[in-house]
């Protein structure tokens, strides 16, 4: 007789739930167990056994379908009885008719498995995922309940005065740089700064030639440029940097609160000067040059150039909240994780390394397609690019997303933007890609062995092409890799996809309190249209274009909710999920750790001295995944 001892971790955080009525049983290469009944509040299990199983292959669970608990498991260890230690990670939810079968946690590549009761395993696992995903999106989305406190500051905009000398009325969230944005909004070095460090800083580009459809001229921007340089100079001396909204061009408006609301899709031109100050010099309002459509300077009438400004500030946040925000991080990142779930199993070495950066990203991303961007939901109906406007500039964004557009080393080179100085987001940015690439690198390199092992692994080759086929990616002018020849090429998309599901979210959407939360630096929509000539625009008209108290209200309780830090934060690199167990890819993760921590010392002696601290790409700062 030989005994087995077995701990089976329950996680006591999801939902209330025991794990009796289920049973546990050992699988081997010599035979398997007895079935052996879960107690209700135990953990720990001895499984006796005639003789040795061998080679012990899987963990099998399973609940009778007149169970009615449900309990979450996180992990079986078991003790050989010659003292080995096997861990065999489940990370699943435990309910009626349920069935599953175990791997330990050493992970394998689908040609590893010769026996067929694991490919038996691997084939039913996947199997399971895809049909369960639906279930445990709900399930999660249940136990995901941020225990915020949620304070929504009613703030009257309309009745706030414009002058200088005001004084808000109103109190802020524990945001010091919310205050700062309150003072400075109207400022220009504060306006440029933005599409650097803002809460959307994908979108500005080097100018070296002007786009044919921007009216400037010489004449206009001449006492903006320093030293009596020309524009064409400045442009040669890549001093020149273009914003350009043409996604938003013709779409058509949202209606809120029935009142119609006003979009445009601006040309904003802007000069770098010798105090490393970016400073717009010019904006165009609308695409098509025109007599109705001036192009906006700064010595214009004061209340002219300030609503040019804020018609640019709307246009922004709804880019931001569509494109940069929505699309590129939470879209993309359940691409990825639905391809993840339906082509890896859990003993595949890139499952083990990318699930951590999935957590919860679906279950967020059904509550942001029921309550934000869904008929009734507070984009939808309280911002100027909801309503029938919404989905066309979806469909353009999408197809005209690249490969590029999402790796940020090629992305600011592509942007002209290598050398323009105090691009925190682009510095941060990188030093967060090369620490990634290398863990990346360091954990493909263990389990790929050459490229040859990379070309024949048919999991991988389904997950890229899966990728490619429902994410609408297969266009060749998008870039996108349709399969996987080397190890270099793998690694570099799977950085890319960890950053995406990390790093770049942190980066669109922590800030929006920040940056969002005074609303007339980011309105929800403007409810009169642009001016068409200059030397109308006043105070009175400026108020009189903001949106209503309950648009921004809701408007300003969204951006609150999604920068809000929840209870169950998990810093990036820092998940309690443990996939890995032999010791180079664990060391690998531990060396990650490090680095993160190193940088974040660096960003923060940084900070000291910056007016506006940079601290969205903070590595303590980053969550591990698409949670909000």
């Amino acid at each position: 007789m030989v005994i087995y001892r077995v701990v089976v971790h329950q996680e006591g955080f999801f939902l209330s739930g025991d794990a009796h009525r289920t049973s546990i049983q050992l699988v081997g290469s010599k035979g398997a167990s007895d079935c052996v009944p879960l107690a209700e509040r135990s953990a720990e299990y001895e499984v006796s056994c005639p003789a040795s199983l061998g080679a012990l292959l899987l963990v099998r669970l399973e609940a009778p379908p007149t169970t009615t608990s449900v309990w979450f498991c996180s992990k079986v260890t078991v003790t050989t009885p010659e003292g080995r230690v096997l861990l065999f990670p489940c990370y699943r939810f435990v309910r009626c008719s349920t069935a599953l079968a175990l791997r330990d946690s050493i992970a394998k590549f689908v040609f590893d498995d010769v026996r067929p009761i694991e490919l038996e395993q691997r084939i039913n696992e996947l199997m399971y995922q895809s049909m369960k995903a639906e279930d445990e999106k709900f399930l999660h989305s249940v136990s995901h309940t941020h225990t915020h406190t949620h304070t929504h500051t009613h703030t009257h905009f309309l009745s706030v005065q414009l002058s200088p000398t005001h004084t808000p009325t109103h109190t802020h969230t524990s945001c010091p740089l919310l205050g700062l944005v309150e003072r400075l909004w109207k400022d220009d070095w504060f306006f440029g700064q933005q599409f650097l460090n803002g809460a959307n800083p994908t979108l500005i580009r080097r100018c070296s030639e002007l786009p044919s459809n921007m009216a400037v001229t010489e004449e206009m921007v001449r006492s903006s440029l320093e030293g009596g340089a020309s524009l064409q100079q400045e442009m040669e001396r890549g001093n020149i940097f273009l914003v350009d909204y043409r996604r938003l061009d013709g779409l058509t408006p949202n209606m809120v609160n029935k009142k119609q609301n006003y979009i445009t899709a601006p040309l904003v031109l802007l000069h770098l000067n010798s105090k490393h100050f970016l400073l717009p010099i010019a904006i165009q309002l609308k695409q098509a040059p025109g007599e109705d459509n001036p192009v906006f300077v700064p010595q214009d009438l004061e209340f002219d150039w300030l609503t040019a400004k804020t018609f640019v500030r709307a246009a922004d946040f709804a880019e931001h909240e569509l494109h940069a925000h929505f699309l590129r991080t939470h879209m993309m990142s359940e691409l990825f994780a639905m391809a993840t779930l339906r082509n890896f199993p859990m003993a595949h070495p890139l499952y083990k390394l990318l699930i951590p950066h999935f957590r919860f990203t679906l279950e967020i991303d059904t509550l942001a397609r029921n309550l934000l961007i869904s008929d009734g939901g507070t984009l939808s109906t309280y911002t100027a690019v909801g309503g029938p406007g919404m989905l066309e500039f979806l469909r353009r964004a999408s197809a005209a997303l690249t490969y590029h557009d999402l790796c940020l080393p090629d992305d600011i080179t592509r942007r002209g933007l290598e050398s323009i100085p105090n691009y925190y987001y682009r510095d941060d940015g990188l030093q967060l890609i090369l620490i990634g690439h290398r863990y990346v690198e360091g954990v493909a390199s263990y389990y790929y062995h050459d490229d040859s092992d990379v070309i024949r692994d048919s999991e991988l080759q389904s997950w890229i092409n899966e990728i490619i086929v429902f994410g609408h990616l297969i266009d060749e002018k998008k870039g996108f890799p349709k399969s996987f020849t080397s190890v270099s090429e793998l690694t570099y998309f799977v950085t890319m996809v960890i950053f995406t599901a990390s790093a770049q979210h942190a980066a669109v959407n922590n800030a929006q309190l920040d940056y969002f939360g005074w609303m007339p630096n980011a309105p929800v929509g403007l409810q009169l249209p642009p001016p068409s000539t200059k030397g109308l625009c006043s105070e009175s008209s400026l108020l009189a274009s903001f949106p209503d108290v309950n648009a921004t209200v809701h408007g300003l309780a969204t951006v609150y909710l999604l920068s809000k830090r929840p209870t169950d934060y998990v810093p990036l690199g820092s998940s309690a999920e443990q996939h890995f167990t032999e010791n180079f890819p664990v060391e690998m993760a531990a060396r990650f750790r490090s680095d993160l921590k190193r940088l974040s010392y660096e960003i923060q002696v940084r900070n000291i001295g910056l007016m506006l601290p940079y601290v969205y790409l903070q590595p303590h700062n980053v969550e591990d995944s698409v949670a909000r």
